[in-house]
């Protein structure tokens, strides 16, 4: 007895091509901001800041231990806060140095994980007319014309007046009021950070 028996087709499984490109898309955008997290990770910290540090010389230091936290305050002239835990937080100080006039600061912009090091970035605050005459630089001079001696005329001439006529003296502009005294500073700033096991790196955004 024979028993029929039918072909059995198989087809493979097509993926369209717009579902398979979004799909594409998808991923590579979860790949990458994966990666772009990875290499800017805000870190959990806390500073501290003031402008009479006892130091006068500008310097970044990283402390590990609970002796590089009290010799870092130690330099601010004040007593270490008893809340450094060696082992687990790192502390970064940060001082200017001698400043002629008050009105400098130090400003924490971030501390964030770069791959395997962790950035500390801060700037240095200025007074307000220092960083007015940075942002705004003095127009050039006019060009200098001197007349032509064309003939008899005492118009302009050497700077005197025509016969006849009445001359008027501009007085000189007066002089840019004196910025009131004010002492010496040396701005500083300490960051304590909740980790350990990285290496630290301090950078300086300049101002614009």
């Amino acid at each position: 007895m024979r028993f029929g028996a039918q072909p059995i087709s198989f087809q493979k499984m097509r993926v369209p091509h717009q579902r398979l490109l979004a799909l594409c898309v998808l991923v590579a955008t979860g790949l990458f901001g994966t990666i772009g997290a990875a290499f800017a990770q805000t870190i959990e910290a806390r500073h501290w800041q003031g402008a009479t540090a006892a130091t006068r010389q500008p310097e970044h230091i990283v402390a590990t231990t609970m002796a590089e936290w009290r010799s870092l305050w130690s330099r601010v002239g004040m007593p270490a806060p008893d809340v450094f835990e060696p082992g687990r937080m790192n502390a970064v100080g940060i001082f200017l140095g001698r400043r002629a006039s008050e009105g400098y600061a130090v400003n924490i912009l971030s501390t964030s994980r770069r791959r395997d090091r962790i950035f500390v970035v801060f700037e240095e605050r200025m007074p307000a007319d220092i960083m007015l005459a940075q942002r705004v630089s003095p127009p050039p001079p006019p060009p200098t014309t001197r007349p032509l001696s064309g003939g008899p005329s005492f118009a302009g001439a050497a700077g005197f007046a025509p016969p006849g006529s009445v001359s008027t003296v501009t007085p000189p502009p007066s002089p840019p009021p004196a910025r009131p005294f004010s002492q010496p500073t040396s701005p500083w700033a300490i960051v304590l950070i909740h980790r350990a096991d990285l290496p630290i790196s301090v950078e300086q955004r300049l101002f614009r």
